[in-house]
């Protein structure tokens, strides 16, 4: 049975209080440290976010004579060592008399640390409750007794706490708040991989690999705010087997490889449209204006093609079509050619 804390306790509650506030992100970094701070006194201190798909540390919030940490993991193999002493892995923090090489052996103690006067340290990895890495928080001291024990027991029992502080799935989720109408959402990282998307189930067309995901990803490479579109769906509960997507930018890049919600929500009112004419008006967006090579790539009669060309001004209350072209942006009433065939 674990022993009341009531100093845990209360440092517990400080860095709760702080993780749900509005605050921006570095804002929230900086008062969880100085918090930190009041219970384990260092020379230095660093709390930082990870982007695994580059193997990078950025810094949100810096104690003291910090500068040494900074220069460390401005460096590509900074990760690599963090990497082989399993800290990027769901473990306990690591005090400095704990490495399982002397420090002189180590890179980032050898070349930074050690001439910086530093003889003790705790570093410990952020996770979240599902065990995905977030970041990283840093101690280090002039004592090589300090942190101890006590210090790095203190530090395992609020990193989850930390880590809910600075997972900007939290922030991206609160955007995507504007898609009342969404039913299903996921976080698109640089990459192409999908995290979940906090108050939203996911949702197999929403996959890593996904040709949705792909074209969110192109189009807000265009858009640089928001982009949405329809999508056919073979479920047979979505209203018309179409589905409308929209994706929001997210991205910071010098912070972390987080990019964009991408969110399912029902197509809406379609004006009357049918699949054919939202995959024409997706051809129209992507620039086709010849009418053989939009009947051959909608499969129709040049006929069928010039008769849909003619009604969707009239469906879309346009004057003409290139005004209906960007009614068809504005409204996401257009399926993309990429996505003409049911996925």
């Amino acid at each position: 049975m674990r022993t009341w804390n009531p100093q845990l306790a209360r440092l517990r509650q400080q860095l709760a209080r702080i993780a749900v506030t509005p605050d921006p992100l570095p804002e929230r970094a900086a008062a969880m440290l100085s918090v930190l701070g009041e219970v384990l006194p260092s020379d230095a201190a660093w709390l930082a976010v990870r982007d695994p798909e580059h193997g990078l540390h950025t810094p949100l919030a810096t104690a003291g004579a910090a500068e040494p940490l900074r220069r460390n993991f401005q460096t590509s193999e900074a990760d690599d060592e963090v990497e082989q002493l399993g800290l990027n892995r769901h473990r306990p923090p690591m005090l400095a008399s704990e490495y399982p090489v002397p420090l002189t052996e180590s890179r980032s103690w050898a070349e930074y640390l050690l001439p910086a006067g530093f003889r003790g340290g705790l570093a410990a990895g952020l996770f979240t409750p599902g065990g995905r890495h977030i970041g990283f928080l840093s101690f280090l001291s002039e004592d090589p007794a300090r942190p101890g024990p006590a210090d790095r027991d203190m530090i395992a029992e609020v990193t989850q706490v930390i880590a809910h502080g600075l997972d900007r799935t939290r922030e991206i989720a609160e955007i995507a708040r504007i898609i009342e109408a969404a039913r299903a959402g996921v976080v698109l990282t640089r990459g192409g991989d999908t995290l979940p998307l906090p108050g939203l189930p996911g949702h197999r067309l929403l996959a890593p690999g996904s040709p949705i995901l792909a074209a969110a990803a192109q189009e807000l490479t265009d858009s640089d705010t928001y982009t949405t579109f329809l999508a056919p769906t073979t479920q047979p509960d979505d209203d018309g087997r179409l589905v409308r997507v929209t994706a929001l930018d997210c991205a910071r890049p010098t912070l972390d490889h987080l990019s964009a919600a991408v969110l399912l929500s029902p197509p809406g009112d379609l004006r009357g449209l049918t699949p054919l004419d939202l995959r024409l008006l997706g051809l129209l967006v992507e620039g086709a204006t010849h009418i053989p090579a939009i009947a051959a790539a909608l499969d129709v009669d040049e006929r069928t093609a010039a008769d849909a060309l003619h009604a969707i001004p009239s469906a879309l209350a346009t004057p003409n079509l290139t005004a209906a072209t960007v009614s068809a942006v504005r409204t996401g009433l257009r399926i993309p050619p990429q996505l003409a065939a049911p996925t």
